[in-house]
């Protein structure tokens, strides 16, 4: 490249048009010498030389202004030049005539041949010259003419057309070279910048595809590779890089002997030829290689050159590898997923099912393009069909779309599968579904399970109602008889002139009685307790007072069993309390019961404290009873358990009265545990959320049997006739008027016709029930559509009341008949009339 540049400026150096005047200008002053003189030679050289170096020097300045300055000093030269020819040839030796004639054509070829193409530069070169010969020419003609030879002056003229006519071709000859030439060399240059370009967007799309060419001459075994190639095999495109050989040298033997037998079979064969091999880099990294090798044919099909293009296809080689393994990893799942995998067009055709069909009975090739919603049950396809629809929706992509549906099995179409389905949209770059991927699971297991869930449910909930059903008879049933026992046992009691034995023999059948009353109220207190019914109804209470009152209740008895029955009060404790006093009171009086129950002798502590920080009372029941073991206390809290079958032979009870304890104490926010030592003692120790209270209660009378306040007319209803009577009796012994009716009917006639100040009414009667014949006093008796009515019954559960106070009813009393009560109850009617739709939630 250095050696080319070199060549080039010494070229144009020796080319310049300055230099070769005045290397003509030194011959043509040596030649002129012996004609005009060494002085006049030596100062036209001279002239010659300073205008050829002022011209240099200007064009070396450059510019437009300059070369026009340029041309002026060799238009100067050339007329100088030019001038010195016409002196030669005016000179009347022969031999100065010709040096003439040799200036003047060495100046006219030289112009014709250097300057054709420049039409300033070639006039200023070859206009001095012409003009010289033409005056010559003339000069010539006119002297002839002087001298009276005409026929020589027309042959000077003839000679002068002849050098104009001459001169005229010689200009247009050159024109049309000129614009040839000029024509010529644009195109030249046109193409090759077209081919420059073509070159630069070939090398550039070589670069960007990772690709070159070559070129082998068949004739001289020269080898062009391209820049693309180069940058393939990773070698410095500006380096003069490794031989085509060596290139070769970068596969294995093998791969080597295959290029050779390649470019052999493009030669033989004069077809393309392909083939892919591996290649090696200098820093050892493998590239995958294609090349495609093309003949270069002449005009007589034979084969003047190899042309090949290779290409890097190693990403493409890569990624060919990965996509293998993954849709060899993705053909693992899809073999052993238990899950069926659908992929369905818009219009609801399978595209694809996965292997894991056939638990269908169906091969996925035969399923693929039919309906999906042919392998689906009849009455599930339009579920189908429109979750399918959903899919599609281009408004919901976010949309949950799944779905159980019941397949049909091949040969076995009355044994469908239940498959739940979970369906993702497939998107175009819009966002437009344009399939959809189904996942399907069987859950058939699943839904026979819910199934059989389903039945236990309902089931469970027919048991439970069952168990109501049962409870509420059962409290009815055993209230009903009770109420006659405690009743008449009750009126018998107070009967005047009663033996002593007799007296003593009805003490133990109100206490007998009480008993089975107590183990009917633990059993629905437990089954209300277990359905959560119990509500707490909270109120402040004197704590002392309540306290004291509780234990005076088993003061007889714990004398009468020889116990000493003592009540402790540690530390400081707020006078006042909020907290259910019912419930608390039950909680206390159940421990207290079993301690006087399970102690021969001894004593019984009762100890209260406060917790100020929590707020709770902690109330502790000690004994020196006979205790049980330590690994039997918490079998003690189960419901109908006791520590062992000798305590309930032995002492009775039904098992439920430390178990409903429990759930009090956790209902009202606290615990309840036990220490026990067998024949040492038992501590029962149980705490409750208390706050104190800020206010003072007005304190309630007490259930004492007093006499009415007035005397009212009263009907009672019921079917029994023995609590008819006793109703009577304990009514009429206060001074009131008592009607009877024994069934609805007679009810509703009676209060059709008569005016009552109070009903009572029994709820389970044959034929008309309480609750109708209810409905049917508000309605048909205007008279009593405003008397209080009284539901007086054994069915005591809180749907029994809640249905009472629909119907109509004011207030409940339950059986067995508590005198007290009844009394209490008559008082807080009496006088009172009611709205006929006013419901009054007294109990």
């Amino acid at each position: 490249m250095k050696g080319d540049l070199r060549r080039l400026r010494v070229w144009r150096f020796l080319s310049s048009g300055a230099l070769q005047d005045s290397v003509a200008g030194t011959a043509i002053a040596i030649a002129s010498v012996p004609f005009v003189g060494l002085q006049s030679a030596a100062l036209w050289l001279a002239f010659i030389l300073t205008t050829a170096l002022s011209e240099s020097l200007i064009r070396l300045g450059g510019g437009q202004g300059r070369a026009e300055l340029a041309d002026l000093a060799m238009l100067i030269r050339t007329i100088a030049g030019a001038g010195m020819g016409l002196v030669l040839i005016s000179e009347p030796d022969p031999d100065a005539a010709i040096a003439g004639l040799a200036v003047w054509g060495t100046m006219v070829f030289r112009s014709i041949v250097v300057d054709y193409r420049k039409p300033r530069q070639l006039w200023y070169r070859l206009g001095p010259p012409m003009a010289a010969g033409v005056f010559r020419q003339i000069s010539i003609a006119f002297e002839h003419w002087r001298a009276g030879a005409y026929g020589l002056v027309a042959a000077d003229l003839s000679i002068l057309a002849l050098l104009m006519a001459v001169s005229t071709v010689v200009f247009m000859t050159l024109k049309e070279r000129r614009q040839t030439f000029d024509r010529v060399l644009w195109e030249g240059i046109a193409k090759t910048r077209q081919l420059e370009d073509a070159q630069r967007v070939a090398d550039l799309a070589e670069h960007l595809a990772g690709s070159g060419h070559f070129r082998i001459d068949q004739r001289t075994l020269e080898v062009r590779r391209s820049v693309g190639l180069m940058e393939l095999y990773e070698i410095d495109p500006a380096s003069s890089g490794a031989p085509f050989s060596e290139l070769i040298k970068m596969y294995e033997l093998s791969d080597q002997a295959r290029i050779r037998d390649m470019l052999s079979e493009v030669v033989q064969t004069r077809r393309p030829v392909r083939w892919e091999g591996r290649c090696k880099l200098s820093d050892g990294r493998v590239k995958y290689v294609l090349t495609q090798c093309n003949p270069e044919l002449d005009e007589a099909g034979e084969v003047t050159g190899i042309i090949g293009v290779s290409m890097d296809m190693t990403e493409a080689r890569r990624r060919e590898t990965a996509l293998s393994e993954s849709e060899a990893r993705l053909r693992l799942l899809a073999d052993n997923i238990s899950d069926i995998v659908i992929w369905v067009s818009a219009g609801g055709r399978i595209l694809y099912a996965s292997p894991s069909a056939q638990m269908l009975g169906f091969t996925p090739d035969s399923m693929v393009h039919r309906p999906l919603v042919d392998f689906i049950h009849p009455e599930d396809r339009r579920p189908a069909t429109d979750l399918l629809n959903r899919v599609f929706e281009e408004d919901s992509p976010d949309a949950k779309l799944t779905g159980e549906f019941r397949f049909l099995i091949r040969r076995r179409l009355d044994e469908p599968v239940w498959l739940e389905g979970y369906a993702n949209a497939i998107r175009d770059p819009e966002g437009r579904p344009r399939s959809a991927v189904i996942n399907f699971r069987d859950v058939t297991e699943r839904r026979t399970l819910e199934e059989d869930l389903r039945l236990a449910k309902t089931h469970a909930e027919a048991a439970a109602r069952a168990k109501s059903e049962f409870l509420a008879n059962m409290s009815h049933e055993v209230r009903t008889p009770l109420t006659g026992v405690i009743g008449f046992s009750s009126l018998l009691s107070r009967a005047p002139g009663l033996p002593p034995v007799a007296e003593g023999y009805v003490r133990k059948v109100i206490t007998s009685g009480e008993a089975l009353l107590a183990v009917v109220n633990d059993i629905l207190d437990f089954s209300k307790l277990e359905a959560g019914q119990v509500d707490l109804e909270l109120g402040p209470f004197h704590l002392r007072d309540f306290l004291t009152e509780v234990v005076d209740l088993f003061a007889v008895q714990a004398e009468a069993k020889g116990l000493q029955l003592d009540l402790q009060i540690l530390g400081e404790m707020p006078e006042y309390l909020i907290a259910d006093r019912s419930r608390l009171r039950q909680v206390l009086v159940n421990l207290l019961s079993n301690a006087l129950k399970f102690t021969e002798d001894g004593s019984i502590q009762v100890q209260a404290r406060y917790d100020w920080n929590r707020p709770a009372l902690e109330i502790a029941v000690a004994d020196t009873g006979v205790g049980i073991s330590e690994d039997l206390i918490e079998k003690l809290f189960q419901r109908f358990t006791q520590a062992d079958g000798s305590i309930s032979r032995r002492y009775g009870g039904s098992g439920l009265g430390l178990s409903i304890s429990r759930q009090l104490t956790e209902l009202m926010g606290g615990s309840i545990s036990a220490r026990s030592a067998q024949g040492v003692g038992s501590t029962f120790t149980f705490d409750l959320l208390a706050p104190p209270a800020e206010s003072v209660p007005v304190a309630s009378p007490p259930e004492a049997l007093e006499e009415a306040d007035e005397s009212l007319r009263i009907l009672v209803v019921d079917d029994v006739d023995a609590n008819r009577e006793i109703v009577r009796a304990l009514l009429e012994a206060v001074g009131q008027q008592v009607e009877e009716a024994s069934d609805g009917q007679q009810a509703v006639s009676l209060a059709v016709r008569q005016t009552f100040d109070l009903i009572l009414m029994d709820l389970q009667m044959p034929g008309m029930d309480g609750f109708a014949t209810t409905r049917a006093i508000r309605q048909l008796s205007p008279e009593n559509s405003t008397t209080p009515i009284v539901a007086l019954s054994a069915n005591v559960l809180p749907e029994h009341v809640m249905e009472a106070e629909r119907a109509g009813m004011n207030d409940h009393i339950g059986k067995p008949i508590i005198p007290a009560r009844l009394i209490a109850m008559i008082n807080r009617w009496a006088g009172v009339r009611v709205q006929p739709d006013e419901v009054v939630a007294q109990h």
